[in-house]
């Protein structure tokens, strides 16, 4: 055998191990993917509840309206007996006078104006969109057309249901204003406005249907739906190709090197 056979020999046991690499890494990839997605739907098919924190099932409520509307419901019927509902968390953010003057402002309106002053969350079951708040509320009101205002923590919205009062200009407010002062200061601009007919003007907070709109929308997909990738298996084979390249590569100068020690060529 000639001095070039070993050599040869040498450089294709070289290639075959970066194409096995290459082609392990791939199907290692795939197979990783496989047992990933089943795992996942696997998951969505059982009754099993897994609670991440516990914030997860609030959530998942930016979603779905329909995912629990009990809160909803329960600041609507509040209103039966006071247009203002107040979160146990922001009574310390308002004060009397004020409280009495949305009231006065609100009072017997031929549409009503109702004021739910909320602690809001991006934790929250509408990830602390309070126009989405307001639109979830108003749906729940037995009345056939009302306005209802939310007072956030951080913002202001507004829901309709069956009519629409549009703000063009915002309110001006101030950083010192509590809550109940930022409420009188929407009041007081939505009683200023024209009362529309949803069909004949665009709401932000509701569908055609009358549905709060969401404002967030769940972009993950079924994983049954999920296929692997072509990209993946070529990422997984170049990196296949790098780790098998540089065994196949560093394997040939290893034995080249013994083999002149031993005084081989």
């Amino acid at each position: 055998m000639t001095a070039q056979g070993p050599s040869r020999l040498k450089w294709i046991a070289a290639i075959i191990i970066v194409g096995v690499m290459a082609v392990g890494a791939a199907l290692l990839s795939a197979n990783r993917f496989d047992a990933a997605r089943a795992e996942r739907i696997a998951a969505e098919e059982s009754d099993e509840i897994v609670v991440d924190s516990i914030y997860s099932d609030r959530i998942e409520g930016q979603y779905d309206p329909d995912y629990d509307r009990t809160r909803y419901q329960d600041i609507a019927r509040s209103f039966a007996d006071d247009p203002i509902h107040i979160d146990e968390y922001r009574a310390f953010d308002v004060d009397d006078a004020s409280l009495d003057a949305v009231r006065e402002t609100v009072d017997d309106l031929d549409v009503p104006i109702y004021v739910a002053i909320l602690s809001d969350s991006d934790l929250d079951d509408a990830d602390g969109e309070t126009d989405l708040l307001a639109a979830r509320i108003a749906r729940e009101l037995p009345d056939e057309a009302a306005t209802v205002l939310v007072v956030g923590e951080v913002s202001e919205g507004i829901g309709d249901r069956g009519a629409v009062r549009r703000l063009t200009d915002m309110p001006e407010t101030d950083a010192d204003d509590d809550a109940s002062e930022t409420a009188l200061r929407y009041a007081q601009a939505l009683t200023a406005v024209d009362v529309e007919d949803p069909a004949e003007s665009y709401s932000r907070t509701i569908d055609d249907d009358g549905q709060p709109v969401i404002v967030n929308e769940d972009t993950a997909r079924d994983p049954r739906e999920l296929a692997y990738p072509i990209g993946g298996a070529v990422t997984g084979a170049i990196f296949g190709v790098i780790i098998g390249g540089g065994l196949g590569v560093g394997g040939v100068l290893v034995i080249r090197q013994l083999r002149k020690r031993n005084g081989h060529r």
